[in-house]
């Protein structure tokens, strides 16, 4: 009963469960870098850490819905993290000239990526980061800085394979997804009012872009199929409710399927009731919706438990 209240506190601040999976990859990699540095012992320790950290956390944000995309990411982060660190460390000593060369910097990165607002959080962090380390890093001295950026290269590596390690919990997101889309759509049922609408449409798109990241789930296609039929429910029960197509009584029964439903969701379990037909005309789309709806989903639960 607690675990479950808990569980259901926390699905009001992280909904998509974005937030629950950065902090727990965050704790896997603290742990993972501070048995690395038990061992390799970098100078400036908490500077490494926090640089070849840092691009993995932000390769989890929810604008970066593709697996490629992530990895290439933190690629590109490490290859501008060490460039940034070395020019300003190489340039700290001009002073006046020091604001001008960080001001030119950051506009061309910015400028470089404007097609890709989405990367601009990557941008400030580098910058950040490297402002940060002038007072870490031996600026001026050649060899120190290079020793720094040979154990940030490092730590990149060690962290880039962490997070090839880490369990894939995307299928985490789809589901947390499917479930506040199923909420909703009983509320509208309930409320007999559009006013939802825009939030399960928000609530399915989330949905859709987190499919990029279970093509190497054996279950992915039937997991397009479920986002794409609860789609097709969502502008059915539009359609019904905006042009009060049938009766209160034959929506309650659109309700207690979908509730049906969503319990078997929660369970992460097949649901193998036969699906009682409704002889109403206004639900002969529900009909052939909603059988196809469980037949997926008992044959995703299928998939992803062998």
């Amino acid at each position: 009963m607690f675990l479950y209240k808990l569980s259901s506190w926390v699905d009001r601040y992280d909904p998509f469960w974005y937030g629950r999976l950065i902090g727990l990859k965050a704790a896997y990699l603290a742990i993972g870098l501070f048995i690395a540095n038990l061992i390799l012992q970098p100078p400036t320790p908490t500077l490494v850490m926090l640089f070849s950290a840092v691009g993995i956390l932000i390769a989890e944000l929810p604008s970066v819905n593709d697996l490629n995309k992530k990895d290439n990411l933190y690629l590109g982060y490490v290859i501008l993290i060490c460039m940034t660190v070395a020019i300003f460390s190489a340039t700290v000593y001009l002073k006046g000239w020091f604001i001008l060369v960080v001001s030119g910097w950051s506009y061309i990165l910015y400028f470089a990526l404007r097609k890709k607002p989405e990367l601009y959080a990557l941008v400030s962090a580098v910058l950040m980061l490297s402002l940060i380390s002038l007072e870490g890093v031996n600026s001026g001295d050649f060899f120190k800085v290079l020793n720094t950026l040979f154990f940030v290269l490092e730590f990149s590596l060690i962290v880039f394979w962490l997070h090839k390690l880490f369990p894939s919990l995307y299928s985490r997101i789809w589901l947390s997804s499917i479930l506040r889309s199923l909420e909703t759509l009983q509320k509208m049922i309930l409320d007999l009012s559009l006013t939802r609408s825009a939030q399960i449409f928000s609530q399915l798109r989330v949905a859709e872009s987190s499919l990029n990241l279970l093509v190497k789930q054996n279950y992915a296609h039937e997991a397009r199929q479920i986002t794409d039929l609860l789609s097709h429910y969502h502008y059915y029960l539009n359609d019904l409710i905006e042009n009060k197509l049938t009766v209160t009584y034959d929506l309650d029964l659109i309700a207690v399927d979908l509730a049906r439903f969503e319990l078997a969701v929660r369970k992460q379990a097949g649901f193998y009731d036969r699906y009682e037909f409704c002889a109403a005309l206004d639900l002969e789309h529900h009909n052939q919706i909603y059988p196809q709806l469980q037949e997926t989903w008992n044959k995703l639960c299928v998939l992803a438990n062998s």
